[in-house]
């Protein structure tokens, strides 16, 4: 089965480099060249108006010499482009799109990789908001068992501790929880005001602030408080356990969807490493060739012998064949594919 690749090039239209006329193999200056045409996204140059009328005749006779040459400075030919650079986007607003990672201005999740590679990539807000969790969980606990311990029976902490010096230590426990653990939430809350778009980090940071603001004040200033803000003990009440709590439950939240979606993008990943690696290519003369598949160019024309997998998505050009799309579409039954259909790349070609 014959397969012509259909898949989008990016377009280079060469530097300050010399760049090779894919009919002669000559190098030349594209400032000086004789013409040049666009070819499936890529700009061809030429040395001269004869060499240029024989690729405008039969183009795909050259498709293989497109990827051929690099100028004589090193740099890349207008046929080779360079690897454009990652960007990322929101999940729920895709017309935010950023050159690195960071938050959506608009909703505060965490932008993703517009596009997948095969590659496992680092996820460095995974490993800090993991980081965060573990830290602020375990300064929690005793702030949340000391906010408790007067439900107990006896209240046998009361005894052992003063209000006062109970109330400090709530703080000092609760201080990096929620102004180091819960930062993040508070640099998104700011955020959504500066864009005018409030978010749920513009609540969590309103409360968890608020809270831990009114306890500080509670606990280093008592005395500012009338006598309608105090408890039975004669302490003004104080929400440390609330703040930490909070800021704690919302980092777990960011813990697990962080960890779904990279559980989706690993999934994601094993169907691309699915793809074979090399591809068969055949050349203006009839000739054969295996070639990596980062060789494969818009235009190549491709031949998939039963058996193997599909190594990129095009169109069949010859040939009839039926083709297991199960690890794209779920269906156990092979489609069957004729001149003219389309075929997906690592399905698998039948007999």
């Amino acid at each position: 089965m014959d397969q012509h690749h259909s898949h989008p090039a990016s377009d280079d239209s060469g530097g300050p480099g010399r760049v090779t006329d894919p009919v002669c193999g000559m190098k030349i200056d594209p400032a000086r060249a004789a013409g040049s045409v666009e070819q499936a996204g890529v700009t061809v140059y030429f040395c001269s108006k004869s060499c240029q009328a024989k690729f405008e005749a039969d183009p795909g006779r050259y498709g293989s010499k497109l990827v051929a040459a690099a100028s004589d400075e090193g740099t890349h030919s207008p046929a080779t482009p360079p690897a454009a650079s990652t960007e990322y986007v929101c999940p729920m607003h895709p017309q935010i799109v950023r050159s690195e990672p960071g938050s959506c201005p608009i909703c505060g999740m965490a932008l993703e990789p517009r596009t997948l590679t095969a590659d496992e990539p680092d996820n460095p807000e995974l490993r800090d908001m993991t980081r965060r969790f573990w830290v602020g969980l375990a300064l929690t606990v005793p702030v949340f068992l000391m906010a408790m311990a007067e439900m107990i029976p006896g209240t046998p902490l009361q005894r052992l501790l003063a209000p006062a010096t109970q109330a400090w230590i709530e703080m000092v426990l609760s201080t990096p929880v929620v102004l180091w653990a819960g930062w993040p939430f508070f640099e998104r809350m700011w955020a959504s005001f500066v864009n005018r778009s409030l978010n749920m980090f513009t609540l969590i940071g309103i409360g968890t602030g608020a809270a831990y603001s009114f306890s500080v004040a509670a606990t280093l200033f008592p005395s500012l408080f009338p006598e309608s803000f105090r408890g039975h003990h004669g302490q003004v009440d104080r929400y440390f356990e609330a703040a930490s709590v909070i800021t704690v439950l919302v980092l777990l939240g960011q813990v697990l969807e962080l960890r779904a979606r990279s559980r989706t993008g690993s999934a994601i990943r094993a169907l691309l490493g699915l793809a074979p690696k090399t591809a068969r290519r055949l050349a203006g003369d009839g000739s054969e060739s295996d070639v990596p598949l980062e060789q494969v160019i818009v235009g190549d024309r491709l031949r998939v012998r039963p058996g193997e997998k599909v190594p990129v998505d095009g169109v069949v050009l010859e040939g009839t064949s039926a083709v297991d799309e199960g690890m794209i579409t779920g269906e156990a039954v092979p489609v069957e594919k004729r001149p003219g259909d389309r075929v997906t790349g690592a399905t698998i070609n039948g007999t």
